[in-house]
């Protein structure tokens, strides 16, 4: 079972190094990670566009995973390396 992390409490593990945030927005590159659930793609998807429209990003790589499931490690790595972020979604 995959541990769920609330960013809100404290639980006696190590800090989290989280990635640094970009210095500018324009030409990233966007890994879009959607559920499976209703809306879920196509909401990611119009992201995607207004965020190219905006900031010239582009849409590298789209995964569809299993709702409620953690993504498996060849999806991981295809998110490595190819994409500066990703934006995971739900839907209905």
């Amino acid at each position: 079972m995959t541990d769920i992390l609330d960013p809100t409490i404290k639980t006696g593990r190590e800090r989290i190094d989280y990635a640094a945030r970009p210095e500018r927005l324009e030409g990233l590159r966007i890994g879009l990670v959607e559920n499976t659930k209703k809306n879920s793609e196509a909401v990611l998807r119009k992201v995607a566009e207004r965020l190219a429209k905006r900031y010239g990003m582009t849409l590298e790589v789209l995964l569809h995973k299993d709702q409620r499931a953690p993504l498996k490690d060849f999806q991981v790595a295809e998110l490595k390396g190819t994409v500066d972020f990703a934006i995971t979604g739900v839907g209905d």
